[in-house]
């Protein structure tokens, strides 16, 4: 079989259609799923930053908002979801779960009891709105929520 210039120009059209109808059924590397977005805050405890704990940013169904949960770590009374290898939560109004515990104590063996959580889980109420610049929220857990 003899290569000519028609033949080259043919083939390579081909594999050039095949790479656009390719690319458009994968999306050409555009991420899936809808937008979300970074948010970082303080958490504080009775006045006092929490040490360790989380924070759980999820869509609020009842406000018709769906989609994937966000966990953030609280560390020294702060969290940043730019921190992680995954991403943010989505926008609109979300569910904000918060739990806060002690800072780990050095002297505890890998046996040691797992520490009590400082507060009840710690549920509000937030929007994530894009337009308006940067997602802060700041948690003040009331000290009445002690547990019990």
């Amino acid at each position: 079989m003899q290569l000519t210039k028609e033949t080259l120009m043919r083939s390579t059209r081909c594999v050039l259609l095949f790479a656009m109808v390719a690319c458009l059924a994968v999306g050409c590397g555009k991420k899936s799923g809808p937008d979300r977005f970074a948010v970082r805050g303080t958490v504080s405890f009775a006045g006092q930053p929490v040490p360790r704990g989380m924070v759980v940013l999820e869509p609020d169904v009842a406000q018709g908002n769906r989609g994937p949960v966000s966990v953030i770590p609280i560390i020294d009374g702060s969290y940043d979801s730019r921190e992680l290898s995954r991403p943010g939560p989505l926008a609109g109004p979300l569910v904000a779960r918060v739990t806060g515990y002690p800072a780990p104590d050095p002297a505890a063996g890998p046996d040691a009891d797992p520490p009590l959580p400082l507060f009840p889980e710690y549920r509000t109420t937030v929007v994530l709105d894009p337009a308006a610049g940067p997602a802060v929220f700041d948690f003040d857990i009331p000290p009445n929520r002690k547990r019990r």
